[in-house]
């Protein structure tokens, strides 16, 4: 069942190119949302940024394409995140809970499935 599950959730992120080019080579898309978790897939084309905002609930981040990002945070501060296609990360750091972008800095799109525990 969990398989199935991934590659569902795999084959929503990869058929993500028309709503890309909208938004200038960044999309989420929110595949899941109850009272328990929302489940958010996020696509990134090389170059892309996402809006900053502050990401307050734990979260495991599952990386369906992975890459290399850069977060930048409000101060300016920046940190560099590389993942390997298959990755699995829990964030539930301070710093993965302050209020940042995320730029692909790489040179592939990066697809990442986000799911907050609420």
């Amino acid at each position: 069942m969990k398989k199935l599950l991934l590659a569902v959730v795999a084959m929503l992120a990869l058929n993500t190119g028309s709503a890309l080019a909208e938004t200038k080579g960044y999309d989420q898309k929110t595949v899941i949302d109850n009272d328990r978790v929302r489940v958010m897939i996020v696509t990134w084309k090389p170059g892309a940024e996402s809006p900053s905002v502050p990401r307050e609930l734990d979260r495991v981040i599952y990386a369906v394409k992975g890459g290399t990002i850069v977060r930048k945070y409000e101060d300016g501060t920046t940190k560099r995140f590389s993942y390997k296609d298959g990755d699995v990360v829990y964030a539930d750091k301070p710093e993965d809970k302050q209020k940042y972008s995320i730029k692909n800095v790489g040179k592939n799109n990066i697809v990442l499935q986000a799911t907050f525990l609420k």
